[in-house]
């Protein structure tokens, strides 16, 4: 009976008490494990730090900043990086700081001629354009073939700013006097004298000119318009361009030849009314196409037709 109730004493024990003993013997050797550490750190740690480790340079041929410090001290460049304020005279206004005056102009244009209006956004200069053989009329504001922006008109000059180097620049119209005008590489033909044949007066203010002989002086319009000077004309009351005055021209000229005088106002060519610079323009194509142009004039008060036939 004794061995019985032993036997069922046992078995009523749990499962897992077999293995408490082994878990206290583990239990107890990290207990010693983690004194034994706490004991002997001290000697486990370094003494002293380890040596630096050069860092790797992407770049061998970089500069040092101490190389930059000459330029720095001669203060060319800001070192706190802020832009100092521009030299200026003593007592002079930094807001009223004045531009340069402009310089002669070494771009490819030629004045042709200037319309100086009261308004000065509305006056006109008369460009050729070298090596286009274009003749345009420009207003202030305006840009000249991606080259300069007209700022001024004046009489006989006209003031830019080239946009290639933002300076301003000027160019003026070439005195008269001067018979070897020329804008390309050859020099214009030689106006004929009175009864050379390419225009002939037939009397009666009436010209007969060959159309060849014609075509030979318009290659060469920019000859042409600088061989005379206009201005112009306008009402004592309205205010209004009426026409355009021949103020001068050159000895023996196609403008004497064509019957023309100084101070002789051109009001219209074929009943048009040459009242703007671009008609003005128009009126040697008006020559290059027609047969027969009259040109209506005021000489001295006195209106005259100018009659012209081209054969």
């Amino acid at each position: 009976m004794a061995i019985d109730n032993k036997k069922q004493a046992k078995k009523k024990r749990p499962a897992f008490e077999k293995w408490l003993s082994y878990l206290l013997f583990v239990f107890i050797g990290f207990v010693i494990a983690d004194l034994l550490i706490l004991s002997y750190r001290d000697l486990m740690l370094p003494n002293q730090t380890p040596p630096a480790r050069p860092k790797k340079l992407l770049n061998d041929n970089l500069v040092s900043r101490g190389a930059y410090n000459t330029i720095i001290s001669r203060n060319i460049f800001s070192a706190d990086g802020v832009i100092p304020d521009p030299l200026i005279a003593k007592g002079q206004d930094p807001n009223n700081i004045k531009e340069a005056d402009p310089v002669p102009s070494q771009l490819p244009l030629n004045l042709i001629g200037t319309l100086v209006h009261s308004n000065a956004d509305k006056s006109i200069a008369a460009i050729e354009i070298r090596g286009k053989n274009q003749i345009l009329s420009y207003t202030p504001k305006r840009n000249i073939e991606n080259l300069a922006t007209l700022l001024k008109v004046e009489r006989q000059r006209i003031v830019f700013r080239n946009l290639n180097t933002n300076v301003l620049e000027f160019i003026e119209m070439k005195p008269f006097g001067n018979n070897k005008v020329a804008f390309g590489a050859s020099a214009p033909a030689a106006p004929a004298s009175q009864g050379s044949g390419e225009v002939k007066n037939m009397g009666d203010n009436k010209f007969t000119i060959k159309r060849a002989d014609l075509q030979k002086y318009l290659n060469d319009l920019s000859s042409i318009l600088m061989q005379a000077r206009a201005v112009p004309a306008r009402d004592k009351v309205t205010g209004e361009v009426i026409g355009y005055r021949i103020v001068d021209f050159q000895p023996n000229s196609i403008f004497s030849q064509l019957g023309i005088q100084r101070m002789d106002l051109i009001k219209n060519v074929n009943g048009e009314p040459v009242d703007t610079p671009q008609k003005a323009m128009e009126l040697f194509n008006m020559f290059k196409n027609s047969n027969n142009i009259k040109m209506s004039v005021d000489r001295g008060g006195r209106v005259e037709t100018l009659d012209y036939t081209i054969q």
